[in-house]
């Protein structure tokens, strides 16, 4: 669920010192009663309306390391997903797992797909067949 705006907080902290009940103002502003709450024991408190850090974890490659790291993983065709975690760690980024490594590879805009140049696989015999039939 995105934050409110920064605009509309406002809108309704000033709602909320022309004297109207926190109920009118949350049906007034489509709002939930809980908001209009929170919104109002910061004003109270002296705190900044704007809307506090989103939840997550810190991504491990950085949206702006995405094209150092695509150069990387371009450089060489034959990298495994473990050499490739290694290679990115020993070029000066953070250690990752194979599985990180993959979604941000995905994240940087590889895709893997056969490629038509190579032969198709050939099917083998996995036992010689039986004399006895």
């Amino acid at each position: 669920m995105k934050a409110l705006s920064l605009d509309l907080r406002q809108r309704i902290a000033d709602a909320l010192d022309a004297a109207q009940s926190q109920t009118s103002v949350a049906q007034r502003f489509d709002v939930s009663l809980s908001s209009v709450e929170r919104l109002a024991r910061k004003k109270r408190g002296g705190h900044s309306l704007e809307p506090g850090k989103s939840p997550g974890k810190k991504p491990l490659v950085e949206p702006e390391q995405h094209e150092a790291f695509a150069q990387l993983a371009a450089s060489r065709t034959d990298w495994t997903l473990q050499t490739l975690a290694q290679a990115w760690q020993e070029h000066g980024g953070k250690a990752l797992s194979q599985a990180t490594t993959w979604r941000t590879l995905r994240r940087s805009g590889f895709s893997f797909k056969k490629s038509a140049a190579l032969p198709v696989s050939e099917m083998k015999p996995s036992a010689t067949p039986s004399a006895s039939r």
